[in-house]
């Protein structure tokens, strides 16, 4: 319950309550009948409105809709505004110092199911992939063109592609 709410405001809020917990112990049945007796009852009152008063009750609901949603908003700042990032716990995996048999993955300890066998990179070692070689079939640690992305400061993207490698590795993580 909060304690610096409004009055006008606790008394809805309670009034709320009390209803759903009316209605809570009523029958279904009953409960339709509530329901199209008060909807008779609202469409009765809004059919005897004036323009001047249909235009009131409308500006009425749309300020008491703004109220709430300004509200729930200062609220969230509010706590947005408490939060402390020296109170979130630091999680830390280790180090990624784990070699996976089939692949030779790297991998956390953690990351180890008790079989000791990981599904996520080649299925326990039922997926093979050749490794990348060139025409003369020596073996490539990376694409040529990768690689002097990587190391090549005098190659024109090599800025953009640190400055974006992140970006670009999720572009193509699903191909």
């Amino acid at each position: 319950m909060n304690t610096d709410e409004e009055p006008i405001a606790k008394i809805r809020r309670m009034t709320k309550e009390r209803k759903t917990r009316w209605l809570e112990m009523q029958s279904k049945e009953s409960l339709n009948r509530i329901r199209a007796v008060d909807a008779a009852a609202y469409r009765r009152r809004i059919e005897a409105e004036t323009p001047a008063q249909s235009q009131a009750r409308r500006e009425r609901d749309a300020e008491a809709h703004h109220l709430v949603r300004d509200r729930q908003s200062q609220r969230i700042r509010d706590e947005a505004i408490l939060f402390i990032e020296a109170q979130v716990e630091t999680h830390n995996s280790g180090h990624m110092n784990i070699i996976y048999q089939f692949c030779k993955s790297k991998n956390f300890a953690a990351e180890r199911p008790s079989d000791g066998k990981l599904t996520r990179c080649c299925r326990k070692g039922k997926i093979k992939l050749d490794k990348p070689s060139d025409a003369l079939s020596n073996e490539l640690l990376y694409p040529n063109f990768l690689f002097d992305l990587l190391t090549n400061p005098n190659n024109p993207d090599y800025k953009n592609f640190h400055d974006d490698i992140r970006s670009q590795n999720s572009a193509v993580s699903f191909a």
